[in-house]
């Protein structure tokens, strides 16, 4: 498959699917919990759930799993179409295009949502999601391990600081987890208008998954002179963290579009103490488009 294995694709898709759900609560947060004057006008005026499409188009220059870069020089686009409800309920599609990748379209990803506060503790925002991915490979025999996954997440904030947390169990034929935490800040850097904005939006990420690591066995076989030693070589999955991260985005808004430039630099870690990876940067752009529809 091109130097990739179908496990790096899934965890790729589900990793995007965790960066874009932050999105998605973000505009919710953004929506129904913000100081904004206009937005605040605006939601008065409402007396009854409306409903909003999101779109988004991204590139990465690398194209990366938990900080380590796959492929050589190998960029990726993705893109997402989400329905969102004033209630906190959300249904989407997202896809990912790779540069080095035979086929190059390799995962479609599916969810549904539901993202909210605590009535008396508006800071505090929940979500859960339900995704299912589908994979477009050259193997129609090939029966994925991993053909869904559950998430839930929680996340802290006051109006230029806060604390994200979320977690995703993958199923099928088989079960693995990850997580992330994230320090995040949000600032208004200038506002020229009563609908545009640039601002700063810097991060830090730990990232936690399973990698399998390779053990060495030793047997201690009995004969009737002696006593050998044989080893062998296992693998076992080791769960832990496998990256940090710093994302420095700055994204400037005009209307109902955005278009968000990022730089991010990673420090990948292994979990098995034989290898090392190399730290690595990437650099990002996207376009979205969030309106609503009635």
């Amino acid at each position: 498959m091109s130097g990739i294995s179908i496990m790096v694709i899934i965890s790729l898709s589900s990793f995007s699917l965790t960066a874009q759900e932050d999105k998605i609560d973000a505009i919710l947060d953004s929506m129904f919990f913000s100081t904004d004057e206009e937005i605040l006008l605006m939601l008065a005026e409402m007396n009854r759930n409306h409903n909003f499409i999101y779109s988004r188009v991204g590139y990465d220059n690398k194209t990366t799993y938990a900080g380590r870069e796959i492929g050589s020089d190998q960029y990726n686009l993705s893109g997402q179409l989400f329905y969102l409800n004033s209630t906190g309920l959300y249904l989407g599609l997202s896809g990912a295009w790779y540069s080095q990748l035979d086929p190059s379209y390799r995962s479609t990803v599916v969810t549904g949502g539901y993202s909210n506060s605590l009535k008396k503790a508006s800071w505090l925002r929940y979500r859960i999601s339900y995704n299912r991915y589908f994979y477009n490979t050259d193997a129609s025999s090939y029966d994925p391990d991993y053909t869904g996954s559950l998430s839930a997440g929680i996340t802290l904030k006051n109006d230029n600081f806060g604390i994200r947390t979320d977690y995703s169990f993958l199923m099928g034929n088989e079960y693995a987890s990850q997580a992330s935490f994230d320090l995040f800040g949000d600032f208004l850097l200038f506002k020229p208008g009563k609908r545009s904005k640039i601002e700063f939006t810097p991060e830090l990420s730990f990232y936690f998954g399973s990698e399998a690591v390779e053990y060495e066995r030793i047997s201690y076989l009995s004969g009737n002179s002696s006593t050998s030693d044989m080893s062998e070589f296992i693998y076992m999955d080791k769960f832990g963290l496998m990256n940090t991260s710093i994302n420095i985005p700055l994204e400037i808004s005009l209307g109902d579009f955005s278009l968000e430039l990022s730089y991010k630099y990673n420090f990948p870690r292994s979990l098995d103490p034989n290898y090392m990876y190399d730290n690595n940067s990437l650099f990002s752009i996207s376009l979205s488009y969030f309106f609503m529809i009635n």
